[in-house]
Order: structure tokens, then C-alpha cells, then sequence
């Protein structure tokens, strides 16, 4: 069935307004592709909120209300300065109170006129020459040399008036400008493996695994019973427990499944991972090749799973875990 893109896309217009809505949001644009998918989401917020935050309500919004998943790197957000004091009133100054040049321009959508006025020549540097004026020319016009005197003698006597004229002319007021729009874009930070070791006994086996991010460095450890296969996941439970301690917000973080795995002639860790967040859950993806030590495999693989979900989320306060 042939679907009519009007009738396809009534949607968006849907969407958009619910997503203005939201708090913080000013302003929001969908652009689709020519399948009718979603291309962008393109949202301008103010400074109230953290941009990660918006991405997860629109992502969210858009899969309660019109089952849709939308991959967040396609959410953009600007988050700007609002000027909450507006530029004093002034009044555009015309050709009959101030002498302006009639192509005076105000700029659409401010508050202040922009007026470009031409370059004054004063008549003081104007002589019969710059205006036109010659023997020849008044020889045409049956003037003589004692209307020659006359002539020079009233443009003396228009100097003079001009010069009274401009003592006496106040100064144009200037409105002030507009302050700049400062736009304000976050940085998504990740997490980066700093440390990690495994301590094995006859029955037990204790992992310990260091990360940061940024200033924050936190340490998760994770015990179990010695068997085939327990260090590489007490390994990858050490890092989920790492990484909920740099969060501060409550979620959970349940490894599925982490194992050594060989792939077009190279050995692997693969691992699933369920994040839940409130009513809501995903299980997502990670592997890192065995080229070094397998400890560090398994925490590259669970962070290649991860960090890029988990930069959408608030960190705790940076200090230091011993």
C-alpha cells in the first residue's frame, strides 16, 4: 500500500507541539526522510536543564505516545540564553524630525533601529566648480561678471547659514545593542578504564575494576565462587557496579551474558547487558578483541556496551574513591 506523505506525515505536527511541552523546551523541528522515518529532531531549550535530560523525555515521549524509537545521536539539542530585560524603545528617526537619510532599516525582530546615513560633505568644500558652474555654462545662462559676484556672494552666505544650522542640531540618540545569544552545547563525557585485577583462591575469586570520568574516579569490586568462566563475569559485574556508583541517578544494570567468543579468526568478549530505568528496559551490546590482557577485555567490552547510553545520564560530584 502506497501511502500519500501528507497523510503519512500528519503526525509531526503532532509530535512537535507535545514536544514544545515539555519542560524547558522552546522550540522543535522533525525532519523526515523520504521513507517517512525519522531523520532529526532538532529542539532548542533554555539553560534550566540539563541537555541530557531533554534527550530522554523526547525519546521517551515519542515512544509512549506514538510508539516510535528514535536513536538518541539523532536528538539535537541547543540550549540558549534567554535576555529576560528587553532593549529601551527608540524611535526610528525620519527625514521630517531629524534630517535621517529616507533608507533608514530596521532589522526584523529587534528592538532597535539600525539607521545608515550617508557621508556629509560640508559646503564649505564646495566651490563653483563642484557645482557645475563655469564661464562657459554662465555665459548660457546671459549672467555676467556682476551676477558672477552675486552668485559667490549668496554661497557664502549659504556656508554660513549651514555652519548656525549644525552648531545648533542635536546629536542623534543611538539605541543601545542587543547582548548576544550565548548558545550553550554539553559535552558527553565517557568512561575510561583505570585499573583492573582479579585475586583467585581455591574457592573464591574477587574482582576489582577502577574507572573515570573526567575528575570522578570510582572502584567496584564483585566476589564469587571459583568455577570455569567466573572471572571474566565477576570482571564484568565489577564494572556495572562502577559505573551505578558514578551515577546519580537510580538505575540498574544487570549483566546477561558475558563470554569469550571467536569471530572471523579472532578471539573476542561479547557481553548483553540490561539497563532498566524506572517501567522501562533495554538490553544492549558490547565485544572488544582479546589483542591484550582478558581483564581488561571484558571492562572495554561492557564500556563499548554502555558509554554512549550511559552519557546521557548525570554523574555524582568529582572525588576520589580509594
Amino acid at each position: 500500500m502506497q501511502w500519500d506523505p501528507k497523510e503519512r506525515d500528519d503526525w509531526v505536527a503532532d509530535a512537535q507541539r507535545w514536544i514544545q511541552q515539555i519542560h524547558g523546551v522552546l522550540q522543535c523541528k522533525i525532519d523526515l526522510d523520504s521513507e517517512g522515518e525519522i531523520a532529526g529532531v532538532h529542539v532548542v531549550a533554555g539553560m534550566e536543564r540539563n541537555a541530557r535530560h531533554i534527550v530522554r523525555d523526547v525519546e521517551s515521549l515519542l515512544k509512549a505516545r506514538l510508539d516510535i524509537d528514535v536513536y538518541y545521536k539523532k536528538i539535537g539539542v541547543v540550549q540558549v540564553v534567554e535576555n529576560d530585560s528587553a532593549a529601551p524603545d527608540a524611535a526610528p528617526a525620519g527625514p521630517s524630525d531629524s534630517g535621517a537619510d529616507p533608507s533608514s532599516l530596521q532589522a526584523g525582530g529587534a528592538s532597535s533601529t539600525v539607521t545608515f546615513h550617508p557621508e556629509e560633505e560640508s559646503l564649505d568644500d564646495l566651490g563653483l566648480d563642484d557645482l557645475g558652474l563655469d564661464d562657459f555654462s554662465l555665459a548660457g545662462f546671459g549672467l555676467g561678471d556682476r551676477d558672477l559676484d552675486d552668485l559667490e556672494t549668496e554661497v557664502a552666505a549659504a556656508r554660513a547659514s549651514s555652519a548656525s544650522l549644525g552648531a545648533e542640531a542635536e546629536p542623534r540618540t543611538v539605541a543601545p545593542p542587543i547582548p548576544a545569544v550565548l548558545v550553550s552545547e554539553e559535552e558527553n563525557l565517557r568512561f575510561i578504564c583505570s585499573g583492573v585485577g582479579v585475586m583467585a583462591s581455591d574457592s573464591l575469586v574477587r574482582a576489582e575494576v577502577r574507572l573515570r570520568v573526567g575528575e570522578l574516579q570510582m572502584r567496584g569490586v564483585a566476589e564469587g565462587s571459583n568455577h570455569e568462566g567466573s572471572a571474566i563475569r565477576l570482571v564484568a559485574q565489577a564494572t556495572c557496579k562502577t559505573l551505578l556508583q558514578m551515577l546519580d541517578e537510580p538505575l540498574t544494570l544487570h549483566l546477561r551474558e558475558v563470554r569469550k567468543q571467536n569471530l572471523g579468526g579472532q578471539d573476542l568478549v561479547v557481553c548483553a547487558i540490561e539497563l532498566v530505568e524506572g517501567r522501562r528496559s533495554e538490553t544492549l551490546f558490547g565485544c572488544c578483541g582479546l589483542r591484550h590482557n582478558e581483564q581488561q577485555a571484558v571492562v572495554f567490552a561492557v564500556l563499548d556496551a554502555l558509554n554512549r547510553r550511559l552519557s546521557l545520564f548525570s554523574l555524582k560530584e568529582s572525588q576520589a574513591s580509594g
